[in-house]
């Protein structure tokens, strides 16, 4: 029996914010949530390279408990809700809103200009003092997401068994699929089946 591959963090979203809320994904059928425990945020924030310094003791320890996490599912349950009000040109709960100014009020993050081989770059450096400060930037993407963006462009991948949004930056507006290697395939093959399918209901009803 071959072994299952676990599924892995999507990042299709052409966007930071929609990664984030992609962190729910489907898998053999089934809803699936890869911010299971702290060490995954821990992990996705890593692979997004939003951790720059190395862990404080603080930060370490957060890994090992729960808290990073739940902070973490109450920033993408009220962007998901935020989202989904303003796909549909409607305005979001004021609750919502208000879940993710929590984390915008956070003032841990600071900017300094460095210079190296003649050129000038900035680094961000967060002084987190609570679990919730490590999210910051992922708010910071929200906000960007929520107020730059035309939100009619972000979209569900129309393959009804997955639960991926993505920002839709292709050319007319007419990409369909989270993935054309995956949904898209998926979702072409069950189109030709269908087909096939109808075909040989007709030569059965009608034989030559």
């Amino acid at each position: 029996m071959p072994k299952k591959i676990a599924p892995s963090f999507c990042f299709i979203g052409n966007h930071l914010a929609l990664d984030f809320m992609n962190t729910k994904v489907v898998a053999d059928g089934k809803l699936v949530d890869l911010l299971q425990t702290s060490d995954d945020v821990w992990n996705w924030l890593n692979q997004t390279d939003l951790l720059v310094d190395q862990p404080t003791d603080s930060e370490t320890q957060w890994r090992a408990g729960s808290s990073l996490v739940e902070e973490a599912i109450e920033l993408r349950t009220a962007l998901h809700a935020i989202l989904l009000q303003g796909m549909q040109g409607a305005e979001a709960a004021f609750e919502e809103v208000e879940r993710v100014n929590r984390f915008l009020r956070s003032k841990v993050i600071t900017t300094t200009l460095l210079q190296q081989g003649g050129q000038i770059f900035s680094v961000r450096h967060i002084e987190a003092q609570r679990p919730a400060d490590l999210l910051l930037p992922v708010a910071e993407a929200a906000v960007d997401l929520l107020t730059k963006y035309d939100l009619r462009l972000v979209k569900k991948c129309e393959n009804p068994q997955c639960v991926l949004h993505f920002y839709d930056n292709s050319k007319n507006s007419t990409r369909r699929w989270c993935s054309q290697k995956t949904c898209g395939n998926r979702m072409k093959v069950a189109a030709y089946l269908e087909r096939r399918k109808r075909a040989e209901n007709e030569e059965t009803k009608n034989p030559g």
